[in-house]
């Protein structure tokens, strides 16, 4: 490949990693990722044309009014300017000829870089961040090297060596940026923000939820959290829920959340967390989950019933309850929460056993039974479903049971059109999605005078077989209904009837998506490394380092049963830290060998950036190059041999004749003071990998 070509093709792949990170965040659309691609090979194949001055001014214009009715018309100025950076983009990559040119399609590549890192914190954008570093330095060379390569057109030209150093230079890049990484905090200041996450909670997560909003959620597999319990999967129920928000008013159409009992909560020092509620059984069965929540939705979610809140989300946050026993927050900062619950859980058997028929509080009834006015057909059906049933709780379970086994599910959302959209439901359609099954259940529980309240959530997610945590997704949003009963309290009941998702997938397909999720939970971890994570990681190496000092002294100790190798039934490396410190040595001993081996190219291009031109003191530098590589294969300069002397002896044993051709150039540089031009430094190279061969 020519060095022409190459140059084109660095630039051109520059800024498609930019765009490529663009796409990766869900900042563009399939239909114009399409569109654009094709515009960039099409321009790479019909190369570069000329823009008369009067298309230019018609140009000018045209984009500056585009970008001015998308921002305050058509969307935000945020994704306007993307979109005027793609256009400029375009004509640039069509009119391609100076280096200002060149340069400005390197500043619009950053800005896609930019503005996808405003959208996203994905392991996606990492991958792109890297492909971006690399291609970037790759083209700056290319680009400092241009006019050398113009200037002497013959001159050799290795592709394959300006990308050997641009991954070099990579790699110590990481090196040093890692270290620094881990020891600065993260700060948010809101650049560039993108408020995409508001959709769900206008959806599905607020204070009023309109009929057929879950549905509207459901449809997308976007991950909104991920949780890890501290308990074996084994022992959770299979029907485990994270309860968000609940709704206590009906109005024929929309659910909604009155807080009538608006309280703070306040952290305790007594429990090093906040206290959800004093109701407290003597046989609590409590779980532990770990919860980090994208910012989507101010309701904690957690499994029922929650006891105690702690984390760094309190941090940052404060926190309400709402009367409805849901947890809301109002957050100091923005971004993810990371917090973790405790919750009792108690099986629907169990709150039956304890459950009495008695009289229901005042405040309950006024509150949980209110009903709008409903077609009388509804109420025909609620006394037609529960006849012969004498206790309520029977009543619930009848109701219960009749939606699962009649009704059908769909994400089609036709009743939501209708005038009153659960008589449609009950009476017409029969098929709907979770958000319809709850509200008729809990609308014909209220009917019979049973006390209920709407509840949406998520059910439990996909389980990470490695990393052992639950995904959760949007596809995965729920909603059921609480009754209240004396002596029990609140009780669940899930009239949804089980959908069948269809076959199962592929299980590589499985694990490469649960493989790809857990790099992205990780990544999100290093984004959101603050002084707290950072205290924590240097109390845990601190941990380790004293671990793996007694595994070593304890293991010392029994020296004389090494023999019999006893001692490696007790000794567990991966426990003590052991394995992470042998992975950090031998990247620190890579690096190193690196360095060592290709020092004298490291100095050949210091000098070469730094030195403000090509000076004769790198003469030596790819002289003793040649000097190891001849070594290697046993040929090794006599102290009292010249150069000359050398090469005449050792040349017979090469079938290439680049050591004969580097030592003349090195007599010319070093004895004769003939300068040493970037084009002799391309043949260098050249010569030095007919050697490596």
């Amino acid at each position: 490949m020519s060095f022409e070509r190459a140059f084109r093709a660095s630039s051109y792949l520059l800024l498609f990693s930019g765009f490529i990170s663009l796409f990766a965040s869900d900042a563009i659309g399939p239909l114009i990722t399409v569109l654009y691609i094709l515009a960039m090979v099409a321009s790479w194949k019909i190369g570069r044309i000329t823009l008369e001055g009067w298309l230019q001014l018609v140009l000018v214009v045209g984009f500056v009014t585009f970008f001015l009715t998308d921002g305050l018309v058509l969307t935000d100025f945020v994704s306007a300017t993307i979109h005027l950076l793609l256009l400029v983009s375009l004509v640039k990559v069509f009119t391609l000829e100076a280096q200002r040119d060149y340069l400005i399609l390197y500043c619009i590549s950053f800005g896609y870089l930019l503005f996808s890192s405003a959208y996203t914190i994905s392991i996606t954008f990492l991958m792109a961040l890297i492909l971006y570093v690399f291609l970037a330095i790759l083209t700056f060379i290319l680009f400092e090297s241009k006019q050398a390569y113009q200037e002497n057109r013959t001159a050799y030209f290795s592709l394959k060596g300006y990308a050997n150093v641009a991954l070099v230079i990579t790699m110590l890049i990481a090196l040093i940026a890692v270290p620094i990484f881990l020891v600065i905090p993260r700060v948010s200041f809101g650049l560039f923000r993108v408020d995409r996450a508001l959709e769900l909670n206008m959806s599905g997560f607020s204070d009023k939820v309109s009929l057929g909003d879950i549905g509207q959620i459901m449809v997308n597999s976007t991950v909104v959290m991920r949780v890890r319990v501290g308990a074996a999967v084994e022992s959770l129920p299979p029907d485990l829920k994270w309860r968000g928000i609940s709704l206590d008013h009906y109005d024929g159409r929309d659910w909604s959340n009155t807080r009538d009992q608006y309280r703070r909560l306040r952290r305790t020092s007594r429990f090093g967390g906040i206290l959800v509620t004093e109701d407290r059984r003597s046989n609590e069965n409590l779980i532990e989950q770990n919860i980090f929540l994208e910012p989507f939705s101010d309701v904690i979610f957690a499994a029922p019933e929650m006891i105690l809140i702690t984390g760094d989300a309190l941090n940052r946050t404060l926190m309400f309850e709402d009367g409805n026993d849901s947890v809301g927050v109002y957050r100091r900062m923005q971004g993810p929460l990371r917090y973790v619950v405790y919750s009792d859980l108690m099986s629907r058997a169990e709150k039956i056993g304890v459950a009495i028929e008695g009289p229901i509080p005042e405040a309950i009834q006024g509150r949980y039974l209110q009903l709008p006015e409903l077609h009388p057909g509804v109420f025909q059906l609620a006394e037609e479903i529960t006849a012969g049933y004498p206790g309520t709780i029977e009543k619930a379970l009848a109701i219960e049971r009749f939606l699962r086994e009649n009704y059908g599910y769909t994400l089609d959302n036709s009743s939501a059109s209708a005038d009153d959209p659960l008589y449609d439901f009950l009476m017409e359609t029969k098929m709907g999605h979770c958000e319809y099954f709850a509200a008729a259940q809990a609308v014909l529980m209220r009917i019979v005078g049973i006390p209920t309240r709407v509840v949406n959530g998520f059910k439990r997610g996909e389980l990470n077989g490695f990393s052992d945590y639950f995904i959760v997704r949007q596809s995965d949003a729920h909603s059921w209904v609480e009754g209240y009963f004396p002596g029990s309290g609140w009780m669940e009941f899930d009239s949804t009837p089980p959908v069948d998702n269809g076959p199962p997938g592929f299980a590589l397909t499985r694990w490469a998506t649960q493989l790809l999720d857990t790099m992205d939970a990780l990544w999100v971890e290093i984004i959101m490394f603050d002084r707290v994570s950072q205290i924590g990681v240097f109390r845990s190496l601190r941990s380790n380092v004293g671990n793996t000092w007694n595994e070593i002294s304890r293991i010392s100790t029994r020296l004389d049963e090494i023999a019999k190798l006893e001692w490696l039934e007790d000794f567990r490396p991966w426990d003590s830290g052991f394995v992470f410190y042998l992975v950090v040595s031998l990247l620190l001993a890579t690096a190193c060998w690196v360095l060592y081996r290709y020092r004298r190219y490291f100095r050949i291009y210091w000098k070469q950036w730094f030195s403000g031109k090509v000076s004769s003191s790198i003469a030596p530098e790819y002289y003793l190059e040649m000097l190891d590589f001849v070594g290697r294969k046993g040929l090794v300069k006599g102290p009292a041999e010249t150069p000359g002397e050398f090469v005449q002896r050792i040349q017979a044993s090469f079938s290439t004749p680049a050591p004969a051709l580097i030592t003349q150039l090195y007599y010319r540089n070093r004895f004769g003071h003939f300068p040493l031009g970037t084009s002799d430094l391309s043949r260098v190279y050249g010569w030095l990998k007919e050697l490596r061969r």
